[in-house]
């Protein structure tokens, strides 16, 4: 039976799942990186401390999930991918609760664009995905 989930739509999830995971490192690698003026006048504000601690690494979790359950769907078992798309689905509220201030402008954009393209992507997934489970009766 043929996944109503296009391959190349399991794929982009992948894709764009470490596509957020480089934009999060970027953003702390330039943090680092910046001049000292930048630096100092963000002292007083936030750090990418809890991103570096706490998001990077949830974010590293969830994207383990996309790859085992991406196996699984290549093999035909669309339930893993189905569910794990459902976990992105409150990612860009979940991330709302860590600040973005200490992010460079460009920094700042790519990482919403990023989220923004994830999320998208897994809700169509889900979607599908639960559409499917609920018609062959495995919901």
């Amino acid at each position: 039976m043929t996944s109503t989930i296009d391959p190349e739509l399991a794929r982009s999830f992948e894709d764009a799942s470490a596509t957020l995971i480089d934009r999060v490192r970027q953003a702390i690698r330039d943090f680092h990186a910046a001049p000292p003026d930048y630096r100092m006048a963000w002292e007083s504000r936030s750090t990418p401390k809890r991103w570096e601690t706490r998001v990077l690494p949830n974010l590293e979790e969830y994207h383990s999930g996309v790859q085992v359950a991406l196996r699984a769907y290549q093999v035909g078992d669309i339930e893993p991918i189905t569910l794990e798309a459902a976990s992105y689905a409150g990612l860009s509220k979940d991330l709302d609760g860590y600040h973005m201030d200490w992010m460079l402008e460009q920094d700042r954009l790519a990482v919403d664009e990023a989220i923004d393209r994830v999320v998208d992507v897994a809700d169509q997934i889900h979607r599908l995905g639960y559409d499917e489970l609920e018609k062959a009766g495995r919901l």
